[in-house]
């Protein structure tokens, strides 16, 4: 009897403890960085959880997955960031448009929109995200000139690529949002002569920009300075068209009001004009006071 009673008292007591652990395993939380989504049965019952504390029923019948979502990540194309034992090794050697081989790695920063696409969308979101950085990588570099590529092309490269990773992932819907797309490497293989050929040519092409914008600068500073001086021209002109206009219409102002006079008094006018022109001439004029010589006669030789 006290057995069979012990052991209810036993089952009573157990049961409820057991319950109320299962209960708190189901008590999880999703910091201010993170995402969760909550399964029961197989079936998601909490999309993209906010930051906070949340529950869910424990295993066997459900479980959580929290991950950081408010995180920049990084996906290398063309190299690997850690070497895993067993990974398959990554080329990268690129085939361009004009039959030419360049080395190219990228590194394309993304992050996660929505936790529960990334997980249900597809088996390996991650590699998919590599593999489809690879296949639009070497499709924009096979429509491509090799030395397009490695001097003029490498921004719209980037661009190309962030753009067509972007909708192969939203075709899949897995939930990855593309942030940026940066060039780690795109050069010549690392054979010494081709690379050192290449790398001639890129020196050439940076000098000649170099001259042209040293050549258009000194044309901008000729082209500046010769309109200045134009410029200056014109307004010692317009200023000296200006003042002999005016000398002009004085002059003939003056004459046009003697000839009215001359109308009115000839005799008198005359007489006036004569004496205002010997009045500016004599003063300029040297007179010579020579006494008469024998006869009567003048010595002209002091006469000059």
């Amino acid at each position: 009897m006290n057995l069979r009673l012990l052991s209810r008292l036993l089952r009573v007591g157990v049961a409820p403890l057991l319950l109320l652990a299962w209960l708190a395993a189901g008590v999880y939380s999703v910091e201010s960085d993170q995402s969760g989504v909550a399964f029961v049965l197989g079936r998601v019952v909490g999309r993209d959880e906010l930051p906070g504390i949340h529950w869910n029923p424990a295993w066997p019948l459900g479980r959580v997955v929290v991950e950081k979502t408010a995180t920049n990540f990084t996906m290398p194309v063309g190299y690997r960031l850690l070497e895993q034992p067993g990974a398959k090794p990554i080329s990268d050697l690129w085939l361009t448009g004009d039959t030419n081989v360049v080395t190219g790695r990228l590194d394309i920063q993304y992050s996660v929109k929505s936790l529960t696409d990334l997980l249900l969308a597809h088996e390996s979101p991650r590699e998919l995200l590599r593999r489809a950085g690879e296949r639009v990588l070497s499709e924009y570099l096979v429509s491509e000139g090799v030395d397009a590529i490695l001097t003029t092309k490498r921004r719209e490269l980037i661009e190309f690529v962030r753009k067509g990773v972007q909708q192969i992932l939203d075709a899949h819907g897995v939930g990855i949002q593309i942030q940026a797309v940066g060039v780690q490497e795109l050069a010549p293989p690392m054979q010494g002569e081709v690379r050192s050929a290449f790398q001639q040519v890129q020196n050439a092409n940076a000098d000649r920009e170099r001259a042209v914008f040293e050549a258009r600068s000194y044309k901008a500073q000729v082209v500046a300075e010769a309109q200045g001086e134009a410029q200056r021209r014109v307004a010692e002109a317009t200023g000296e068209r200006h003042r002999r206009i005016e000398i002009a219409s004085g002059e003939a102002e003056r004459f046009r009001s003697i000839a009215r006079e001359h109308d009115r008094a000839p005799g008198v006018t005359e007489d006036r004009l004569y004496l205002e022109t010997l009045e500016r001439i004599l003063p300029r004029l040297e007179n010579y006071v020579v006494e008469p010589g024998a006869g009567g006669r003048v010595n002209l030789r002091v006469m000059r």
